[in-house]
C-alpha cells in the first residue's frame, strides 16, 4: 500500500473487512469511464473473495433506488454525494471523489479522499479509491491496475502528468507496464485516429475523413498506415502539424497538453490505457455498461460488441458536439449551449469548451425531457481564477428546487422544466462574483 494519511488507511481497512466478512453486497456506479472503471474493480474484488454481489448503474444519485437494499453491505461509486446524509449508516461503502456536504455524526465508511484533505479533481478519481480498496482487500489486486488507470484518464487526471495519490499509484504499481510518450490518439489506420479524435478535437479534421486523408498526403504519410507504423520522424512532424491546427484554434492548455503525453500500454488487454478508457466510456454512455464489465470477466465476444459500438458512438457524438456548438448563447460570465442526447451532456459541454468555443467563461450544457439536467465545464486557467462549478451550480439548482454538485473544474445536476432561465441567472451571477467581476446576468 502506499503512504496514505493514518485515518484513510484506517477507514481503508474498515470497509476491506466489511467486505471480507458480507457474502451478499449491493454496488451502484456511474455509468461514465471512471464509474464503469470502479465498478469493474469492485466487481472484481467481490467475484475474487468469492461474493454474491448485485450491481447496478445510476445516471445520478437516487436515494430511493439505493435505499431498496437497505439491509445490504452497498457500495456507492462515483455517484456524488449530495444526498449521501440520508443515508449516513455503517452499512454504506463510498467511493467517491465528489465534494461532499458536512455530515453530522458520520456513520458511513467514508474513501472519499476529499475527506483527508486529498484534491478529488486532481490526485485522485473513483477508480483511484477503488483500486485502493481492492489492494486493501488483498494485495494481489493489484492486477488491476489498467482499470484504475483508465478511469484516471476518463476524469482527465492524466493531462499534465499524474499527481499526488495517483503519481504515487503509479510509481507503486505501475511500472511493470510499458510507458512511452506518443500521440494520444488511437485508431486502425492514422486516418481513423484523427477522424474519430474528440479530445483533442481537431476542428476541420475531426469528423471530416476526406480532409484528413488530405492532410495526411501533404506530410507524404500513407492514410492507411496505422500509427505503429510511423517512424518518430513522421509521428514528430505529425504532431507538430495537429498543435498548429490547436493552437490557430485557440484550444485551452489542457488541450495542448492532451496532443502528445507518457501514455500506459496493456499488452495483455490489447490496449493503451486512452483506448480502454474510450472503449468503457462508449459502453457506459450507450447503455452497455454491462459489456464492459463482461469483458474483464474474461467475455471475449463483449469486446467485439464494444468495439463495433465504438464507431457508431463517435460518430454521434462529433456530430452532437457540431450541432449543439451552433446553439451557443453568451450571457456575461458563462456560455450555454443544447445538447440532444442526454448521456453526451457532459461530454459534449467538455470538448466544446477546451476545444471550441471561447475560454473565457464556462460552459453550461443543458439537456431537456421531464426536467433538465446540466452539466457545465471550466478551464484550469478559470479555476485558478476563482471559478468553482461545484458550489455554483448546487447554490443556483438549489435555489430553483433543483440539486446539483460536483468538481470545481466540472459539475451537473438536475433542475425543474420551468427553471431554465432563472437558474441561468443565478448561476451566471454566482460564477462573476466567484471571479470578483460581478454584473447584472443578461
Amino acid at each position: 500500500m502506499i503512504d496514505l494519511k493514518n485515518e484513510y488507511l484506517s477507514n481503508l481497512k474498515r470497509a476491506a473487512e466489511k467486505i471480507r466478512n458480507n457474502d451478499d453486497i449491493r454496488v451502484y456506479s456511474h455509468y461514465d469511464a471512471d464509474g464503469v472503471s470502479s465498478a469493474i474493480i469492485i466487481s472484481e474484488i467481490l467475484r475474487r473473495q468469492g461474493k454474491k454481489f448485485h450491481l447496478s448503474f445510476l445516471k445520478s444519485f437516487d436515494i430511493n433506488a439505493i435505499k431498496e437494499d437497505e439491509d445490504k453491505i452497498t457500495i456507492l461509486s462515483d455517484l456524488g454525494s449530495d444526498g449521501i446524509a440520508e443515508i449516513n449508516d455503517e452499512r454504506v461503502i463510498l467511493v467517491d471523489h465528489h465534494s461532499i456536504p458536512p455530515i453530522e455524526d458520520k456513520k458511513i465508511i467514508d474513501l472519499n479522499p476529499r475527506t483527508y484533505g486529498y484534491d478529488g479533481s486532481r490526485e485522485a478519481c473513483s477508480s483511484s479509491v477503488a483500486y485502493l480498496l481492492a489492494i486493501s482487500v488483498d494485495d494481489s489486486n493489484n492486477d488491476l491496475f489498467p482499470y484504475y488507470i483508465s478511469g484516471a484518464i476518463g476524469d482527465k487526471q492524466d493531462v499534465g502528468g499524474y499527481y499526488g495519490i495517483n503519481f504515487r499509484l503509479n510509481e507503486e504499481f505501475g511500472k511493470k507496464y510499458p510507458i512511452k510518450q506518443d500521440i494520444n490518439i488511437d485508431g486502425r489506420s492514422v486516418t481513423d485516429a484523427i477522424c474519430y479524435s474528440t479530445d483533442p478535437y481537431f476542428i476541420g479534421l475531426t469528423g471530416h475523413r476526406d480532409s484528413v486523408r488530405e492532410f495526411l498526403k501533404e506530410m507524404k504519410i500513407d492514410p492507411d498506415s496505422s500509427l505503429e507504423k510511423l517512424s518518430e520522424e513522421q509521428k514528430t512532424k505529425l504532431a507538430d502539424k495537429l498543435m498548429l491546427i490547436l493552437i490557430k484554434e485557440n484550444t485551452s492548455k489542457e488541450g495542448y497538453e492532451n496532443l502528445v503525453s507518457k501514455r500506459f500500454f496493456f499488452n495483455s488487454l490489447g490496449v493503451s490505457g486512452k483506448e480502454l478508457s474510450s472503449y468503457l466510456d462508449y459502453a457506459g454512455r450507450s447503455g452497455n455498461m454491462g459489456l464492459a464489465v463482461a469483458w474483464e470477466m474474461g467475455d471475449e465476444e463483449a469486446f467485439d460488441k464494444i468495439e463495433k459500438t465504438a464507431l457508431s458512438f463517435k460518430d454521434e457524438l462529433i456530430n452532437e458536439v457540431t450541432r449543439a456548438a451552433e446553439t451557443v448563447k453568451e450571457m456575461n460570465h458563462i456560455q450555454v449551449l443544447n445538447v440532444m442526447n442526454e448521456s453526451l451532456t457532459g461530454t459534449v459541454s467538455g470538448i466544446v469548451m477546451l476545444y471550441i468555443l471561447k475560454k473565457n467563461k464556462p460552459t453550461v450544457g443543458i439537456y431537456k425531457n421531464k426536467g433538465i439536467k446540466i452539466s457545465t465545464r471550466a478551464t484550469r486557467d478559470l479555476v485558478s481564477k476563482g471559478v468553482d462549478l461545484s458550489t455554483a451550480v448546487a447554490t443556483a439548482a438549489s435555489a430553483v428546487g433543483g440539486h446539483g454538485g460536483g468538481h470545481n473544474i466540472a459539475a451537473g445536476g438536475e433542475i425543474p422544466l420551468d427553471s431554465e432561465n432563472l437558474f441561468l441567472m443565478k448561476l451566471d451571477s454566482i460564477v462573476g462574483e466567484q471571479v470578483g467581476n460581478s454584473k447584472n446576468a443578461s
